[in-house]
């Protein structure tokens, strides 16, 4: 199985401006919570320094305090919230507008959304529409204007995430959790440099990795990582990509316990599958969370190094 492993440094991914909700199809999730969190910065620190990017609850409280949030934050805020409740709309109606055109290309197919897309040339009109207010014709991030070193192409996540149709090792959050902490209990396992991995098939599934910042000795995604999070779920939503069912893998350095590390990193993985189901819609039927701590190190002979920290998003299969 052909395996990818794309590593983005979401931190320095600039933000990609946008202005009406109109041209909601050209807009991913990403650019949107990435202007929100570039816009509101200032004001989250003020007035939400506290709340958490998962359940919508940023949002709600900067819309509690639109009497004093600024101007440009504001639009953000009602940018990013069109942008959500057309592309939820779309994704509702999509299969039925596109029906006729479905069944006409793509009769008795697996996956009917996948094969569409595919063949969607000569469609009817209405159907084109949907499809494009659902976003899936969204390029996945648009590539940086400024000092950051990566430039993504629409489909390098999704190409990433692909190649699984049923995985020779079937893994699940449970049975990692069990694990992790059996790993604890393990004297084999006690020095931290050149530690193995806990589960060294983990890194030959169908991901990508991804760098997100919390807040220090916190689960709260920082705004400078909103964009993180919105590109997993624009990828989620690829239509090559449903169906599948995805594990977030939340990893620590080696810096304090090994305790403190596991219950950490599990907080950190709840944190971005609590934000993509909402704000981002996706179904929490397909998304699992775990944290490992230090456990399975990127970089086992540097294991307080910076790289460790990181979370994978990985394709489990169907």
């Amino acid at each position: 199985m052909y395996v990818r492993s794309l590593v983005l440094a979401a931190a320095v991914l600039s933000a990609a401006h946008f202005s009406q909700p109109a041209s909601a199809q050209t807009v991913g999730y990403a650019d949107a919570i990435d202007q929100l969190g570039t816009s509101c910065g200032p004001d989250i620190a003020k007035f939400c320094k506290n709340e958490s990017l998962g359940g919508g609850r940023v949002r709600e409280c900067l819309q509690r305090n639109q009497g004093s949030v600024s101007p440009r934050c504001i639009a953000s805020i009602s940018a990013l919230t069109s942008l959500l409740e057309k592309r939820a709309a779309a994704r509702v109606s999509v299969m039925k507008v596109c029906d006729v055109d479905i069944k006409r290309r793509c009769s008795g197919d697996g996956n009917l959304l996948e094969c569409f897309f595919k063949t969607k040339e000569n469609v009817s009109t209405p159907c084109r529409q949907a499809v494009a207010d659902a976003g899936f014709d969204v390029g996945l991030a648009s590539p940086s204007t400024t000092n950051a070193p990566i430039k993504l192409t629409p489909g390098e996540l999704v190409n990433s995430l692909q190649g699984v149709e049923a995985p020779a090792t079937r893994i699940s959050a449970a049975q990692l959790r069990q694990l992790a902490a059996q790993s604890l209990a393990d004297p084999a396992r006690k020095e931290r440099v050149n530690r193995a991995p806990l589960f060294a098939q983990l890194d030959q599934l169908a991901q990508f990795t991804i760098a997100v910042q919390f807040d220090f000795n916190s689960a709260r995604i920082r705004p400078d990582s909103f964009r993180a999070v919105g590109l997993m779920a624009d990828a989620l939503y690829s239509p090559y990509l449903q169906g599948y069912k995805f594990l977030i893998v939340g990893h620590t350095d080696a810096k304090g316990t090994r305790e403190y590390n596991l219950k950490l990193s599990q907080q950190r993985a709840d944190a971005i599958r609590d934000a993509l189901i909402n704000p981002f819609g996706i179904p929490a039927s397909r998304i699992e969370a775990v944290g490992l701590g230090e456990e399975q190190l990127l970089n086992s002979a540097k294991p307080d190094a910076a790289e460790n920290r990181r979370v994978q998003l990985i394709n489990i299969g169907k």
